[in-house]
């Protein structure tokens, strides 16, 4: 049975778009080796951490400013009666290092999950469906044709599923349940 609990709506402040940090999870990893509870409540999601196992990583990527977006289009079909969220982050890695290789690899043939923060000061939490964000197309690294070209990695990590990403309830949850790796 389908039951609907509708809300209502009031328009608030105008705020900016755009993404000014994200941090990289292992899917795989998080679920192996953590007793991590994640529950979304309305669209809201709690995390808390478990007390006997080790902390997953969470790795902090800045990237530069207009190279990512995040995106949730739906797809309804009403003659099968389903519907789903695609979930879409898109960002380019500037520069050209064993490090970048390295990353790049890893990221293409895992499973991910991602905390975005947006530049309105909302996280959301994406790829926390049982298939994860995975690798789409990208690029493992390219340089441009003209000498003002990108030197850079590429990557379009998706997710289906039949939820949009929630909103993190609590930043101190994310950091509390997970050990942030920051670039030196």
């Amino acid at each position: 049975m389908c039951t609907l609990s509708l809300s209502a709506y009031k328009s608030g402040c105008k705020v900016v778009g755009g993404i000014s940090e994200f941090y990289l999870i292992d899917k795989s990893a998080r679920l192996r080796e953590t007793d991590l509870v994640m529950a979304v409540t309305s669209g809201a999601l709690t995390i808390t951490a478990g007390s006997g196992s080790p902390q997953p990583s969470a790795f902090k990527v800045e990237p530069r400013e207009n190279n990512c977006t995040f995106t949730q289009p739906v797809t309804d079909e009403n003659t099968a009666g389903t519907s789903f969220v695609t979930q879409t982050l898109e960002f380019t890695l500037h520069g050209y290092s064993a490090a970048l290789v390295s990353l790049a690899d890893q990221v293409r043939k895992g499973r991910m999950e991602a905390l975005i923060k947006l530049r309105s000061g909302i996280y959301v939490y994406a790829g926390l469906d049982y298939t994860g964000l995975q690798s789409n197309g990208g690029s493992a690294g390219d340089s441009g044709t003209a000498i003002g070209d990108a030197l850079a990695f590429t990557f379009t990590l998706t997710s289906e599923g039949t939820e949009a990403a929630p909103v993190l309830a609590d930043f101190t949850q994310f950091s509390d349940a997970f050990t942030i790796e920051v670039a030196a």
